[in-house]
């Protein structure tokens, strides 16, 4: 019994033991008091060009014929970036050229008629057989009256009325053919022509977008961050990875993430300090240019103990004043005075250092202050 006690007495000073440690090596984080929180707002950052990295893939599958430009390259809006093989696509436009030819020139003998010559062509054939239907019937009226003196058999006559009926229909065959030749085109005739016609410049066209789809070519004027083809491989509008990334570089901005204790605060015309870990000695002034109207998932992460206290962001853009220097995708932070708010479009404020002595943030302030020790 005694040794059973001793046993829980020390399964339960270790359990104390174990408490005590977690706890002390907890780190504590205090939420703002008041209802404006601290006054400075801190968050990270990303650099971005005038416009968010583009991502670029052929709009066909087909295999890269070959890559006109190259990582680091400035080009201007329109430029062609990728070829792919076109040859399929040439015959077909080609061939939907030719189809629109002959409808159109179908179309056209439609419209026009007959020519000249084949109507004189009719003409005469319809003036033969009246011509050989008329020698037909006076023979067959001479028969008549021999026919009724016995002078020739009723077989003789029957042949010769045959021959009439025979030469009847070819003339009014050939009468037939003169009349539509000198008629003009039925309306629904043309209607079904000038359809074709359509149709096949529609065929034309088609072709052709498709042709122009085997080039890629640049939406905006800017800057080439990324060529991941190379000539040979078969790339599409469903590659996992884009063909070639484009983004603005003549100036830059700061792509910030505010922190849900934060987002609230943050307005338009805010004044910023931006910092980077490579120019330790240079503060960029900058000025928050667009919030998002919500809230969304978190993108960037620093690792930093206590950062993920909030899963959702809301996005800042924020102008910067000129800088050569920076590098899109560098990884900034971001300090926010809420005070110094509502300037709209004005000119950035002077490189002077926004005063610290106000109340720092809880959790961002001991941190950044452990890491400029540790660096």
């Amino acid at each position: 019994m005694r040794r059973f006690t001793l046993l829980l007495l020390g399964a339960a000073l270790i359990a104390g033991l174990g408490f005590v440690i977690d706890a002390q090596s907890r780190v504590r984080v205090d939420r703002p008091a008041g209802p404006l929180g601290p006054r400075l707002i801190y968050a990270p950052g990303r650099v971005e060009g005038a416009t968010p990295e583009i991502e670029l893939r052929p709009r066909l599958s087909g295999l890269i014929k070959e890559a006109l430009v190259r990582e680091g390259q400035f080009v201007e809006q329109g430029a062609v970036l990728l070829c792919q093989d076109d040859e399929q696509h040439r015959y077909e436009v080609e061939l939907a050229a030719a189809d629109l030819a002959l409808a159109n020139a179908e179309l056209e003998r439609l419209v026009n008629g007959a020519r000249p010559e084949e109507i004189a062509e009719a003409a005469a054939l319809w003036r033969a057989k009246s011509a050989e239907l008329e020698s037909a019937r006076l023979s067959l009226d001479r028969f008549e009256e021999l026919l009724k003196t016995n002078a020739i058999s009723r077989q003789t006559a029957d042949d010769q009325r045959a021959l009439v009926a025979a030469f009847t229909g070819q003339a009014e065959a050939a009468k037939a053919r003169l009349d539509r030749l000198e008629a003009p085109a039925r309306e629904e005739d043309v209607r079904i022509a000038q359809a074709r016609a359509q149709a096949a410049a529609a065929r034309l066209a088609l072709a052709k977008v498709q042709l122009d789809r085997t080039v890629l070519r640049a939406p905006i004027r800017g800057q080439i961050l990324e060529v991941d083809v190379e000539a040979g491989e078969l790339a599409g509008p469903d590659s996992p990875r884009p063909a070639v990334i484009l983004a603005d570089t003549t100036r830059f901005r700061v792509r910030a993430f505010v922190e849900e204790i934060d987002a609230p605060r943050v307005q338009i015309g805010m004044a910023c300090k931006v910092t980077v870990d490579g120019l330790p000695d240079r503060r960029l002034n900058g000025r928050v240019a667009e919030i998002t109207p919500r809230m969304s998932h978190k993108e960037l992460w620093s690792d930093r103990p206590g950062e993920r206290l909030d899963t959702k962001t809301r996005e800042a853009w924020i102008d910067l004043e000129p800088a050569s220097d920076l590098v899109v995708g560098l990884r900034v932070d971001v300090t926010i005075d809420p005070q110094v708010a509502g300037l709209g479009a004005e000119a950035l404020p002077p490189s002077e250092e926004i005063e610290s002595n106000e109340t720092p943030h809880p959790v961002l302030e001991p941190l950044a202050h452990a890491a400029s020790e540790q660096r």
